[in-house]
């Protein structure tokens, strides 16, 4: 009798126990092992890579750097002196006493003042200070007025109109200041209702993992999927680096924290969100007026107004269909709306779109606020308007020492 070959594949009547089937799960789990243990080394060989040649921003929960606010929901910590990357570079973050962002050497006090308000393009936190509008708006007023002139940087991000408002009657009633500068974020600073207090913030909540409570898309998206990129953005570069290049496919996924303005939805241009918006402009003119004080106000661009790439991304990845939005309609009505009550505007979205089609970078890469350039342009813009007019105002004693 021959000996059945020990490679043979079990037959029907074969022991399940049997040494031919033991070998087969061997291989079978080796295999797998092997391409486990491969896949690691790749994804782990990428991370290298990218956190050498190219790192990326990691989601940062900073209770260091800002705090919950009565009245206007949070503010920058007083008296900072850190780091924080938000996507492009490394940036130092220091301020003063009033939690104003300043730069290394404090705030520079002068005989003559100017306020900003505004959110996160002018908080400014994807540059150094010395590259933001408020450093380079000092400087080009210094030298055009012929006098030292100190810019106070009020701008914290997330906030609108309304923490503009509640902000600016604070320092106004404070301090002394011969102009004010608002810087209106057109994406999202073009409010449907006002609103007179804003609660302190809660803390950041980070997604936690839990079994879905339904076999849905939402269930499995908040349950799995928002966990995981929650704890891959805060510890790998790699991660970033594909979720950056592959926004067109997250926006249609869900997975984005991008989404498109309903502003530049035509079907907007009848809604009551720009005469509330600019009726707190009004107030915010009126509260400086009664100090004796000009208010401008700058119309911030978005991305997708001034570049045509960008625009094409966010129609991909959002499946929008381009009769039913107006690019320019937030910054028009926006405009209108303004002058109509009396208020002084710049709109530098004119420039912007030139610079942008002769090659400049305007805004960053991965975090899409202004980049150095868009600093530069935008205080070169507005530093001769100002300049204007703290040259009809008489000049002020010498002010106390900088805090």
């Amino acid at each position: 009798m021959v000996a059945p070959d020990a490679g043979a594949t079990p037959g029907p009547g074969t022991p399940s126990g049997s040494p031919a089937r033991a070998s087969w799960w061997r291989r079978a789990a080796a295999n797998l092992l092997l391409l486990g243990l491969s896949c690691l080394l790749a994804v782990g060989a990428g991370e290298l890579i990218v956190r050498l040649a190219a790192p990326q921003q990691l989601i940062e929960v900073r209770p260091d750097i800002w705090q919950p606010a009565d009245s206007l929901g949070w503010l920058f910590r007083p008296s900072i002196s850190t780091t924080i990357n938000t996507g492009e570079r490394t940036v130092h973050v220091f301020t003063d006493a009033d939690g104003l962002r300043v730069g290394r050497q404090g705030r520079r006090d002068a005989p003559t003042r100017v306020l900003l308000l505004g959110d996160s393009f002018l908080a400014a936190l994807q540059v150094e200070y010395e590259q933001s509008i408020p450093a380079l708006l000092e400087q080009a007023l210094s030298a055009r007025i012929g006098r030292p002139v100190s810019v106070w940087n009020a701008g914290v991000a997330g906030w609108g109109p309304s923490q503009y408002l509640v902000r600016g009657r604070a320092l106004l009633a404070r301090e002394r200041f011969d102009a004010v500068v608002v810087l209106l974020y057109v994406g999202n600073d073009v409010v449907a209702r006002r609103e007179d207090y804003s609660p302190p913030l809660a803390p950041t909540r980070i997604a936690e993992w839990r079994l879905p409570r339904a076999l849905t898309r939402t269930e499995v998206v908040e349950a799995w999927l928002r966990p995981a990129n929650d704890f891959l953005e805060r510890r790998s570069h790699l991660f970033v680096l594909l979720k950056t290049r592959l926004d067109v496919v997250l926006m249609r996924a869900g997975l984005t924290a991008d989404y498109f303005p309903v502003e530049f939805r035509r079907s907007e241009a009848t809604s009551s969100r720009w005469e509330v918006t600019a009726g707190t402009c009004r107030e915010i003119a009126d509260a400086a007026a009664r100090h004796g004080l000009p208010t401008l106000f700058v119309l911030l661009p978005t991305p997708f107004q001034v570049a045509p790439e960008t625009f094409r991304e966010y129609v991909a990845g959002f499946g929008i269909d381009t009769s039913t939005v107006d690019l320019d309609q937030p910054t028009r009505l926006l405009r209108e709306r303004l002058a109509a009550a009396g208020l002084w505007v710049v709109d530098p979205l004119p420039e912007f779109r030139a610079a942008a089609a002769a090659g400049t970078a305007l805004y960053g890469t991965v975090d899409r606020h202004f980049s150095p350039e868009g600093h530069a342009l935008l205080s070169a813009l507005v530093a001769p308007v100002v300049a204007d007019s703290l040259l009809a105002r008489p000049a002020k004693r010498e002010a106390g020492p900088a805090r």
